[in-house]
């Protein structure tokens, strides 16, 4: 056979053929199989940096609900027994952080948060707050993630923002006529139609809007905006309550009177029980409070009937009860004041109107129908105020939620700042924007650095 037939003969070229393609497809397979390995290992981390972000969360939401139950003083901290995991309130550590609580999550993830102690401010909205910082570490599989929040909460000095007039939890809609001389506040929306006019500021809740229809006015020199972080509104602390006055009123009806008593005129046109701790004030039915402080399930005033308010140094105080602790009928945990209030001294100290109320049952307040020598503070954060036809209040309220009818008109009035509740109660909430999502590890001492 020639040369040139040998060299173009193609006996014996399959087996390199397909030796080469063989080589090709392992190393294409070698590629297909690291970047799956590689992918997976990815994915394998991602989710165990979601899942440690999630860790991270529930430290902080722990180190909430903790603080809120336990309501350790500015001072302390709240501190788990590694054990039993009871809990009980201790001092602070030498930095001014509670030291760290770790907890196991299962399936690999963990979280150890700490929170640090108390600083006493005061709020973009006047109110006097207490702050904490809370940081959490979330573990899952070795991948580890950091978080952080401020959490604040009402110290009720002064229990009412200075200034407002009205401030509600949820959204407000004023109308027909309704004039508030003082600034309006909202954790919510804001509303003003229907020849509203307000003669102050309307100031909505972080990232909320107010909408100021074509016919209603607002004075000259205030603005509308949203405020920078919401009213932060203290419950009410019935413990407060307890010792009260609540006896002057069942001396004041027994048979013979007893002492020391509240005084009335037409006595058969008021009505008090001590077990039910119903009080109510018929047409033409005058009394008259003389003690500090009281303690009611339900409080009527009803058309014709008066409570005075006699001379006296500090501001006089009427807690309304919830109606889970009223037997939870019907009307409990309620004010309905359609008579009047006299105060029969000069300068007049604040009436002081707190209700509890419920975040189950309905509970609403209709305040007195007043005057500027008469100011009222009505306090009823989860309560619903009624405000009705033609009333002229003079105070400041705080609600859950307003429903004003026609040509009411609100002032504010300073006496109002008079008001402090002196509790120590603190209900935390996390402060707007405040959340942080952190480098693994601190950069210095504190456990909050590098944030």
């Amino acid at each position: 056979m020639s040369l040139f037939r040998r060299l173009t003969d193609e006996r014996g070229v399959a087996l390199p053929v397909a030796l080469a393609v063989l080589f090709t497809v392992a190393g294409l397979a070698t590629v297909a199989a690291r970047a799956a390995i590689v992918s997976n290992n990815q994915s394998f981390r991602d989710n165990n940096a979601k899942r440690a972000v999630q860790a991270a969360a529930a430290g902080l939401q722990a180190a909430v609900y903790q603080t809120n139950l336990m309501q350790p003083a500015d001072n302390q901290c709240v501190h788990k027994d590694t054990s039993s995991g009871a809990l009980t309130n201790g001092a602070l550590e030498a930095d001014n952080w509670c030291r760290p609580q770790t907890e196991d999550l299962g399936d690999g993830a963990g979280y150890t948060m700490q929170i640090s102690a108390a600083t006493l401010s005061t709020s973009s909205t006047g109110l006097g707050i207490a702050q904490r910082k809370v940081v959490s570490y979330g573990t899952v599989n070795g991948v580890r993630r950091r978080a952080v929040v401020t959490i604040n909460a009402g110290r009720g000095a002064p229990v009412f923002p200075p200034g407002f007039a009205v401030v509600v939890r949820d959204s407000i809609n004023l109308m027909n006529n309704a004039v508030f001389n003082g600034h309006v506040g909202s954790n919510g929306t804001i509303n003003l139609k229907n020849n509203s006019h307000a003669c102050g500021d309307v100031v909505t809740g972080p990232g909320k809007t107010a909408t100021i229809g074509k016919n209603a006015t607002q004075c000259a020199g205030y603005t509308v905006y949203s405020a920078s972080e919401p009213f932060d509104l203290q419950p009410v602390d019935l413990t407060l309550a307890t010792p009260n006055d609540n006896i002057r009123l069942t001396n004041m009806k027994a048979s013979p009177q007893g002492s020391p008593r509240d005084t009335c005129s037409n006595c058969s046109r008021v009505e008090w029980s001590s077990s039910t701790r119903v009080l109510d004030v018929q047409n033409n039915g005058v009394l008259t409070l003389s003690g500090d402080v009281y303690l009611l399930c339900r409080l009527e005033v009803r058309s014709g009937g008066t409570i005075q308010i006699p001379a006296r140094t500090t501001p006089l105080k009427i807690y309304i009860d919830t109606p889970e602790n009223c037997g939870g009928s019907t009307g409990m945990g309620s004010v309905f004041w359609d008579g009047n209030l006299v105060n029969l001294y000069s300068p007049p100290h604040a009436l002081g109107i707190l209700v509890a109320g419920s975040p189950t049952k309905g509970t609403s307040v209709d305040p007195p129908t007043n005057d500027a020598t008469s100011p009222v503070g009505i306090y009823a954060p989860n309560s619903t105020v009624k405000l009705k036809n033609n009333v002229h209040f003079t105070g400041a309220i705080v609600a859950k939620s307003i429903t004003a009818m026609n040509n009411a008109v609100f002032t504010w009035d300073p006496s109002i700042t008079g008001l402090v509740s002196g509790s120590d109660i603190r209900f935390y909430q996390v402060a707007t924007g405040s959340y942080k999502e952190c480098t693994g590890t601190a950069t210095g001492a504190a456990p909050d650095s590098g944030c």
